[in-house]
């Protein structure tokens, strides 16, 4: 629905009933776990080890992710939030998408960076939106074509930088550029399937943090040379100021 529609629920309420379908949705993805805990102890390694087993568990976990991220995000958590460390955030984002990355053709590569980079803000929206970004990106490469590249790293604390930042650069189909003051807007999207919500609750959620998501300009310093696409999450460093 339209918010400009006086028809639209208040923000209020909108927010009470998302908050409530999550809460709703807890009561069978519990019964789910609790279910294939129970096959898991009647089989053992035989089920366990099987790839398919691996892709429904790694699967349920993104789904407690995005539950937690979305409480988070509804329930108006603000301010400094924790310190945490950037490169196992991504990693896990990394680990959550493993199976497509394993399925698809595309040139993956991760960089961690070479020191533990500290953050401050919260762990959820960050995995939140690197995963968008790395699913983002999948689906670029597979329309543009096979053997295509994406990247994830980690930067360095850059000396008088208020943020650390993770950059997620493909060599997919690019964004055109009457789409790209367009992108983060809710309900835009150039894929025939998408709802076009992935980068604005992205944002939307790095934002309620102090952070940030933005589309890397050409002439960035730290972009990728070869990236037709690439993205940055700004996140204050553990050591900036509030």
């Amino acid at each position: 629905m339209d918010p400009r529609d006086p028809k639209a629920p208040p923000d209020d309420d909108a927010d009470i009933l998302v908050s409530g379908l999550i809460h709703e949705m807890r009561h069978p993805l519990l019964g789910i776990k609790a279910g294939l805990q129970m096959l898991a102890m009647q089989s053992g390694a035989a089920l366990t080890s099987r790839e398919e087993w691996q892709m429904i568990t790694a699967q349920i976990a993104r789904a407690e992710e995005l539950f937690r991220t979305y409480e988070d995000l509804f329930g108006r958590q603000r301010g400094s939030g924790e310190t945490f460390e950037l490169g196992e955030v991504v990693s896990r984002a990394v680990e959550l998408l493993r199976y497509r990355l394993s399925a698809s053709n595309a040139r993956f590569r991760f960089e961690p960076g070479a020191a533990r980079v500290a953050a401050r803000g919260a762990p959820q929206a960050v995995l939140h939106a690197v995963t968008n970004l790395i699913a983002n990106a999948l689906d670029a490469v597979e329309r543009a074509g096979d053997g295509l590249r994406i990247e994830v790293r980690v930067l360095e604390e850059r000396a008088g930088s208020p943020f650390v930042e993770v950059r997620v650069s493909d060599e997919g189909v690019g964004v055109k550029p009457e789409d790209q003051q367009r992108i983060f807007a809710p309900r835009f999207t150039t894929k025939s399937a998408g709802m076009g919500l992935g980068l604005h609750l992205a944002r939307k959620a790095l934002g309620s943090c102090g952070g940030e998501v933005a589309l890397v300009g050409n002439h960035d310093a730290g972009r990728a040379p070869w990236a037709r696409t690439e993205f940055a999450v700004r996140v204050p460093a553990a050591g900036a100021a509030p």
